[in-house]
């Protein structure tokens, strides 16, 4: 994994049509990028948590990637569990 897989997904949600396992990647992807901004959610796994440590900070556009994806991935969720992590994404690209 490296920034550029992470923007290959999130990109992919942005531009193609949002399946079941397309969302989950996408997700995934929106978590690191938003824990390495300083965002973690709360029960982070070690590894992600390790990848991040070891990474950097990411690119203010691969935030705002982030955050666009989660909308766009929102919109095909009626469960709501995405609100945490765009607003997440928000602050951070607002910062």
């Amino acid at each position: 994994m490296n920034w550029d897989t992470l923007r290959g997904t999130l990109e992919a949600a942005c531009e193609q049509p949002v399946t079941a396992e397309l969302a989950e990647r996408a997700i995934e992807a929106a978590e690191i990028v938003a824990a390495a901004a300083g965002e973690p959610q709360d029960e982070l796994p070690y590894e992600t948590r390790e990848w991040v440590e070891t990474h950097g900070v990411p690119e203010p556009d691969l935030v705002e990637l982030a955050y666009r994806a989660m909308k766009r991935v929102a919109t095909s969720d009626d469960s709501g569990r995405l609100n945490d992590l765009r607003f997440r994404l928000g602050d951070i690209a607002a910062a």
